[in-house]
Protein backbone atom coordinates (compact mmCIF):
# COMPACT_ATOMS: atom_id res chain seq x y z
CA UNK A 1 0.00 0.00 0.00
CA UNK A 2 1.20 3.47 -0.86
CA UNK A 3 0.27 6.68 0.98
CA UNK A 4 0.09 9.74 -1.25
CA UNK A 5 -1.19 13.25 -1.34
CA UNK A 6 -3.75 12.97 -4.08
CA UNK A 7 -6.90 14.88 -4.67
CA UNK A 8 -10.31 13.31 -4.39
CA UNK A 9 -12.11 12.68 -7.65
CA UNK A 10 -14.37 15.58 -8.53
CA UNK A 11 -16.44 14.16 -11.38
CA UNK A 12 -20.13 13.47 -10.96
CA UNK A 13 -19.99 9.67 -11.10
CA UNK A 14 -20.01 9.26 -7.32
CA UNK A 15 -22.52 7.10 -5.49
CA UNK A 16 -23.30 7.02 -1.77
CA UNK A 17 -23.47 3.43 -0.54
CA UNK A 18 -26.09 3.09 2.21
CA UNK A 19 -26.42 -0.69 1.72
CA UNK A 20 -22.84 -1.27 2.82
CA UNK A 21 -21.47 -1.44 6.34
CA UNK A 22 -17.87 -0.87 5.16
CA UNK A 23 -18.08 1.83 2.49
CA UNK A 24 -19.85 5.17 2.42
CA UNK A 25 -19.04 6.46 -1.08
CA UNK A 26 -17.55 5.28 -4.37
CA UNK A 27 -16.50 7.28 -7.41
CA UNK A 28 -14.78 6.54 -10.71
CA UNK A 29 -12.73 8.39 -13.31
CA UNK A 30 -12.93 6.73 -16.73
CA UNK A 31 -10.11 8.95 -18.02
CA UNK A 32 -7.57 7.80 -15.42
CA UNK A 33 -9.26 4.44 -14.67
CA UNK A 34 -9.22 5.20 -10.94
CA UNK A 35 -11.86 3.86 -8.56
CA UNK A 36 -12.18 5.89 -5.37
CA UNK A 37 -13.59 4.22 -2.28
CA UNK A 38 -14.36 5.96 1.00
CA UNK A 39 -14.64 3.56 3.91
CA UNK A 40 -16.82 4.08 6.98
CA UNK A 41 -13.80 4.94 9.12
CA UNK A 42 -13.05 7.87 6.82
CA UNK A 43 -10.09 6.39 4.96
CA UNK A 44 -10.10 6.96 1.20
CA UNK A 45 -8.35 4.75 -1.32
CA UNK A 46 -7.76 5.00 -5.06
CA UNK A 47 -7.65 1.68 -6.88
CA UNK A 48 -5.63 1.94 -10.08
CA UNK A 49 -6.25 0.68 -13.63
CA UNK A 50 -9.86 -0.33 -12.96
CA UNK A 51 -11.64 -0.87 -16.26
CA UNK A 52 -14.98 0.84 -16.96
CA UNK A 53 -16.71 -2.55 -17.07
CA UNK A 54 -15.75 -3.18 -13.45
CA UNK A 55 -17.16 0.23 -12.44
CA UNK A 56 -20.40 -0.63 -14.25
CA UNK A 57 -20.58 -3.95 -12.39
CA UNK A 58 -20.13 -2.11 -9.08
CA UNK A 59 -22.83 0.43 -9.99
CA UNK A 60 -25.20 -2.40 -10.95
CA UNK A 61 -24.52 -4.13 -7.63
CA UNK A 62 -25.28 -0.94 -5.68
CA UNK A 63 -28.46 -0.20 -7.66
CA UNK A 64 -29.68 -3.74 -7.01
CA UNK A 65 -29.27 -3.20 -3.25
CA UNK A 66 -26.08 -5.22 -3.00
CA UNK A 67 -23.13 -4.36 -0.82
CA UNK A 68 -20.39 -2.23 -2.33
CA UNK A 69 -18.13 -3.35 0.51
CA UNK A 70 -18.49 -6.99 -0.44
CA UNK A 71 -17.87 -6.11 -4.10
CA UNK A 72 -14.73 -4.14 -3.23
CA UNK A 73 -13.41 -6.90 -0.97
CA UNK A 74 -13.99 -9.64 -3.55
CA UNK A 75 -13.58 -7.94 -6.92
CA UNK A 76 -11.26 -4.97 -6.33
CA UNK A 77 -8.83 -5.43 -3.45
CA UNK A 78 -7.37 -8.77 -4.64
CA UNK A 79 -6.75 -7.56 -8.19
CA UNK A 80 -5.87 -3.84 -8.22
CA UNK A 81 -3.08 -1.74 -6.77
CA UNK A 82 -4.22 0.86 -4.29
CA UNK A 83 -3.14 4.23 -2.96
CA UNK A 84 -4.35 5.51 0.38
CA UNK A 85 -5.08 9.21 0.22
CA UNK A 86 -3.76 11.52 2.90
CA UNK A 87 -6.57 13.99 3.39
Amino acid sequence: MIYMRRKRLTNRNGIHTPSSETTTYVNYSPVSEVLEVEFTGGKVYHYLHVKPEVWEDLRTTIRAGGSSGTFVNRQIKPFYDDVRLEL
